[in-house]
């Protein structure tokens, strides 16, 4: 089996989870025995596509479909896979040159990126790629859900495959340099994601429980204002920001964290959960995300319910003990949760289009 696949960054060169889950999609297909042709940009992506839309994304995007033509017509392949939006038009015009079919990988929607206003040139291009699609490939069954709510396709075209995570080995946490517990914020800083609901819910635990460091990893467009609303309300001594972290920084502060949050307005998936969980860090995640399906175990509450984020912070932080047997449980759960598991999954839809 020959996948010519679409993507849009790849590590080093990332800007989020989508670069990472290409890798391992990548890596599992490998382990499968499928041969993987991968077309990136030309350039590094920034953004990702995820914050602000400019002509020059819109037309790198372009660009990218012309050159995916182009390969399309002289390299063997059975199976055009392409990865969100950025290669919705690249994977059109890869199955329109080269005449194999189509399989689009959905890792987001522009409503899920946008909770605050959907940009309706990206809406447009996601509708154009589910139409051309003969297979559309969910990150989530919630996923699937906001694509059925927002959008028109034929259900019979949609597969739901969840995304893995790498193995890490025994005893990689990292040390902890500071005596306090950590509570970590790991993202990009933007609305999607709910800092703003992490830093209200962080006010409510330092009035009972001061002796603790809230920390904010990641950029975005709301970085400076995220800063602003922090010394709003008084945690300018409790948070610290990071800045944009890369991937050795990142498996860091994982380690050292001893509870992660997911405060997300809409999250497809989550892979940072996966991330946090591998290293021993129990998790608090936000209903409206996709991960919740292969976590049973982990606690949830809505993003916008600050108070009820706050006291389930407070119990996890008084309960040393609670905190681990909830990161023993998760862990557990990511045994099924390897990129070869969803590899197999893919290789399965790809036999079932190939000629």
């Amino acid at each position: 089996m020959k996948v010519l696949m679409l993507g849009w960054e790849y590590p080093p060169h990332i800007t989020g989870g989508l670069g990472n889950a290409c890798a391992g999609i990548v890596r599992g297909l490998g382990q499968q025995g499928v041969d993987v042709q991968l077309v990136l940009p030309g350039q590094p992506a920034t953004a990702g596509g995820y914050a602000r839309y400019g002509s020059g994304l819109l037309q790198a995007v372009a660009a990218h479909a012309q050159r995916a033509a182009e390969i399309a017509r002289s390299a063997a392949h059975d199976i055009v896979h392409a990865h969100d939006w950025m290669n919705g038009p690249a994977g059109i015009a890869a199955r329109a040159s080269g005449g194999r079919p189509l399989v689009w990988h959905v890792h987001s929607t522009e409503y899920d990126r946008s909770p605050g206003g959907a940009d309706m040139r990206i809406v447009e291009i996601e509708q154009r790629t589910l139409d051309a699609a003969d297979r559309v490939v969910c990150v989530s069954h919630y996923t699937a859900g906001v694509l059925r709510e927002h959008f028109r396709f034929d259900p019979a075209k949609l597969r739901v495959v969840h995304n893995g995570v790498d193995a890490h080995p025994a005893g990689a946490r990292a040390e902890k340099t500071i005596p306090e517990p950590i509570v970590l914020f790991l993202g990009r800083v933007t609305l999607q994601k709910g800092p703003d609901f992490f830093l209200h819910a962080a006010a409510r635990v330092v009035q009972s429980f001061p002796r603790v460091k809230f920390v904010v990893a990641g950029t975005g467009d709301l970085w400076a204002g995220t800063i602003e609303e922090c010394a709003r309300l008084g945690l300018a001594r409790h948070v610290h920001f990071t800045g944009f972290l890369e991937a050795l920084e990142v498996e860091r502060i994982f380690g050292m964290a001893d509870l992660y949050v997911m405060p997300s307005v809409s999250e497809p998936f989550g892979l940072t959960p996966l991330e946090a969980l591998a290293l021993d860090t129990p998790v608090i995640l936000s209903r409206s995300s996709g991960v919740r399906e292969v976590l049973p175990s982990a606690l949830t509450v809505d993003c916008w319910d600050v108070q009820g984020l706050a006291e389930q912070i407070l119990g996890l932080l008084r309960s040393p003990a609670r905190r681990r047997a909830l990161a023993r449980r998760g862990k557990r759960e990511l045994e099924a949760l390897r990129w070869e598991a969803a590899a197999r999954h893919l290789e399965d839809l790809y036999a079932e289009l190939a000629p």
